[in-house]
């Protein structure tokens, strides 16, 4: 639980230990609550003149990618991607004068993308930082981790490929293959919802009103074209893997059907004669032949000698 204050002073970011602590004359403030406790929470109803439905969905819901704009403030919704579960974890966004608000729960890992922003801020604080740039900013860094995990999963996905081209026999190999897609399907639900916010925002004006911003918000497009790109062939990768893997074993499963068949054939005749000769009958002529064993036992022999010669030219084995 954690409320961190950031603000803009002689073109540096620095923070502060409480609100009150703000001076007046600071040109960007961000707060940033992570995990927000009841104390935090009161604080950040109370503090920002909020509409209460906005509070309501930023503290309690895990909305999907949106964006409005409301006659004194703006509210975003960004979803960036937990690195281990591949689950959506939403950071909302508030933008109301000078002020930039992010609230995310604390279980989540969007320290990374805020500790980056953070981080840029403090090292280089652009001379028009307004809470606009910084949600921009910010956009684009979760986008940058978007594209990282993207990478990874290909990366997987195409290892996974060759490492398996030649261990067809692994029963674990399907087990693995919709482990991958299962992950890609999470990822391309959040992609995609993303991807129309950025489209959004991009024919938005209120929120892009310079040629700057334009270009910030197609640099942002371009990199979510190509992660859309990266999954789809991701995923048509892993339907050929899928699809190969099936046709071997149905190959394999064929052989021993035919196997199985060619053996059945061979020896149905066989089997005739021995039930045949099995039936306990009194009056069975051969039954007294001097020669009747081992004249049927030579019949057999060449009924399959015959039957395996036929096949083989058949080419059925």
């Amino acid at each position: 639980m954690a409320l961190s204050i950031m603000y803009q002073h002689e073109n540096k970011l620095e923070r502060a230990a409480t609100i009150e602590d703000l001076p007046k004359d600071a040109s960007f403030i961000w707060f940033d609550f992570e995990g927000a406790d009841e104390e935090e929470s009161a604080l950040f109803k109370q503090h920002f003149n909020i509409n209460g439905l906005t509070i309501e969905d930023v503290i309690h819901s895990n909305s999907r990618p949106k964006y409005k704009n409301y006659s004194d403030y703006e509210y975003l919704v960004y979803q960036k991607i937990e690195p281990d579960t591949f689950e959506a974890e939403t950071i909302n966004v508030l933008l109301k004068d000078n002020v930039f608000i992010t609230y995310h729960a604390e279980d989540i890992e969007a320290t990374d993308e805020i500790d980056a922003l953070a981080k840029e801020l403090e090292e280089k604080t652009p001379d028009n930082l307004t809470p606009r740039v910084a949600a921009m900013m910010l956009l684009d860094k979760i986008v940058d981790f978007y594209t990282e995990t993207v990478e990874t999963i290909e990366s997987k996905v195409i290892s996974f490929e060759k490492r398996h081209a030649k261990d067809k026999h692994q029963h674990t190999i399907m087990d693995d293959i919709f482990d991958l897609r299962s992950k890609l399907i999470r990822i391309k639900g959040i992609i995609i919802p993303m991807s129309e916010l950025v489209d959004e925002l991009e024919r938005n004006k209120p929120l892009i009103q310079t040629d700057d911003d334009r270009h910030y918000i197609h640099h942002i497009q371009d990199h979510m074209i190509k992660q859309k790109n990266l999954i789809r062939n991701a995923q048509e990768l892993t339907d050929e893997i899928r699809s190969n893997y099936e046709s071997y074993n149905n190959y394999k499963m064929n052989r021993v059907m035919q196997i199985l068949t060619l053996v059945s054939t061979v020896f149905l005749p066989l089997t005739l004669i021995a039930g045949i000769y099995g039936m306990n009958f009194e009056y069975m002529p051969e039954l007294k032949w001097k020669y009747g064993y081992f004249t049927v036992l030579i019949v057999m022999a060449v009924m399959l000698v015959v039957s395996l010669v036929y096949f083989k030219k058949k080419k059925w084995y």
